[in-house]
């Protein structure tokens, strides 16, 4: 039977390979959990659609569109020869069904074969050491380019201290399944995630630290042939002031006597240590990268008048974002367009107003979704936006609060930012940037006052929407927060 990267949402487009509960070839049951993934920043369980045996086709940090065939359960446990197209989906790339018959010629864990891809190096010319002849992980180490000779007296024998359980700091699974593979003492890893969690980078950069070869450069002194060996003298160099010494290269003098010619290498900075692009992070930037290539951004800037929305914050005890919010969800129903997304050559409008909500969770970005906020008061938006956000920042979201989002919002107001260009969150129409509220003198009836202003900046998607309606939306918004009390009409009790 295939099983196929899962819908979790009507949004949901693609999703990344995180971990598989189970190895290959080992036996599942239906409905048991044996594979996480990740979609819009969140990590989610995806159980076994049949009992049988496994077969991986997909790997972690690879990833599928919606639909694709990414494991077969098979009744056997011996592999069977199904022809590529029938297991592959869409005529993805043909190096993608190589590789798949690949997988199915030689055995090989996943680890290897990340490692393998990564050096360049082709899985026929390693053999195998593990169970079946499968290719480890050390067998592609061994094969390797060799490393430059290394002096006897400093070579230490590698990093392998045994595994240690964390005493107390929490661990994420994958970070303690590789801790355990590595043999790391994790009561001296520095959890980096929230509450001091110890992740699958903090594992790896401890083994990278810790296994590092230190120790002092060696000056090696080229060899020299005596005086009387040399064909013609040596011509006089003429003294130079003295300048700062800087990194030479010495060739062997020839046979000929010549005097060996002395250059200056370019000095290129050796790299430090760096983050790896990994998890929440490189789903990020992949959504992000992916919305500035596919669509035309195009922002608008409008400055908004706070002064009566902060009476109304004051004396509901809500927040600016939930005004915003709720302006923007009455906003969406008047101006259905800005509610849209684009498959293929058609505009979709959407059904529901599903508005995200930006929410910083250490250095990664989330964004949970309030649903149909068009049909929620003032009131229940920040109730709903509360506990989104705390649910954000303890670790606690569902792959429902994240997924269907149909509009963005983004405040950076409170970091001090005025005015920002807004990356659209795939596939949406469009996003507002919130900026910070400042009091600034403006003419009223030709009277200079001071007035409590921010800069509301929408960015949006120019294949699905013009000029002239994205600007009849801002303003639609203006008008609403700068009238407050209109966002009390519906719904309010």
């Amino acid at each position: 039977m295939k099983m196929v990267m899962p819908k979790m949402g009507m949004t949901m487009e693609e999703g990344t390979i995180v971990e598989w509960k189970k190895e290959e070839g080992e036996h599942v049951e239906k409905g048991e959990i044996i594979l996480e993934i990740m979609t819009n920043k969140v990590n989610i369980d995806v159980e076994a659609p049949a009992s049988g045996y496994l077969k991986i086709l997909k790997f972690p940090d690879q990833v599928a569109p919606v639909g694709e065939v990414i494991a077969l359960i098979e009744e056997s446990a011996e592999v069977s020869h199904i022809p590529a197209a029938e297991v592959s989906v869409p005529v993805t790339e043909s190096r993608e069904k190589a590789e798949i018959a690949e997988r199915k010629r030689i055995p090989v864990s996943p680890r290897a074969r990340r490692l393998a891809e990564e050096r360049g190096i082709s899985l026929e010319q390693i053999t195998g050491t593990g169970p079946d002849g499968a290719i480890t992980e050390e067998d592609v180490l061994r094969i390797g380019k060799p490393a430059e000779a290394i002096p006897s007296e400093l070579v230490t024998e590698p990093f392998k201290p045994e595994f240690v359980p964390a005493p107390s700091a929490p661990v994420s699974p994958l970070a303690e399944r590789i801790a355990r593979e590595k043999g790391v003492d994790l009561s001296k890893v520095e959890g980096t995630g929230l509450g001091g969690k110890i992740t699958k980078e903090d594992v790896l950069e401890y083994v990278e630290s810790a296994g590092k070869v230190k120790a002092e450069p060696v000056a090696i002194e080229p060899e020299i042939p005596p005086a009387e060996e040399y064909a013609k003298p040596v011509p006089a160099v003429p003294e130079a002031e003295p300048t700062e010494p800087a990194a030479v290269e010495v060739k062997e003098v020839t046979e000929t006597g010549e005097v060996p010619e002395v250059t200056e290498k370019a000095g290129v900075p050796e790299e430090v240590g760096g983050i790896p692009l990994t998890g929440i992070r490189k789903l990020t930037a992949d959504r992000m990268s992916k919305s500035k290539r596919e669509a035309p951004h195009l922002t608008l800037g409008m400055n908004v008048d706070m002064t009566e929305a902060t009476k109304l914050k004051d004396s509901l005890n809500v927040t600016y974002t939930d005004i915003i919010v709720r302006a923007t969800a009455l906003a969406l129903k008047k101006h259905p367009i800005m509610n849209s997304t684009l498959k293929g050559d058609k505009i979709v409008l959407r059904d529901q107003v599903n508005i995200g909500i930006a929410v910083a969770r250490g250095d990664d970005l989330l964004v949970p979704v309030i649903h149909a906020a068009d049909n929620l008061s003032l009131k229940e938006i920040s109730f709903v936006t509360r506990d989104l956000v705390e649910r954000t920042r303890n670790d606690q979201l569902t792959e429902k609060d994240v997924l269907d989002g149909t509009f963005t919002v983004s405040n950076l107001g409170m970091y001090g930012i005025s005015f920002f260009t807004p990356i659209i969150n795939p596939p949406e129409a469009a996003i507002l940037g919130v900026g910070e509220i400042t009091k600034t003198p403006v003419v009223i009836n030709d009277q200079i006052r001071i007035r409590e202003q921010l800069i509301l900046s929408l960015s949006f998607d120019h294949r699905i929407v013009n000029g002239m309606p994205a600007s009849l939306f801002l303003k639609e918004i203006k008008t609403l927060v700068e009238h407050p009390y209109k966002l009390l009409v519906e719904g309010e009790p």
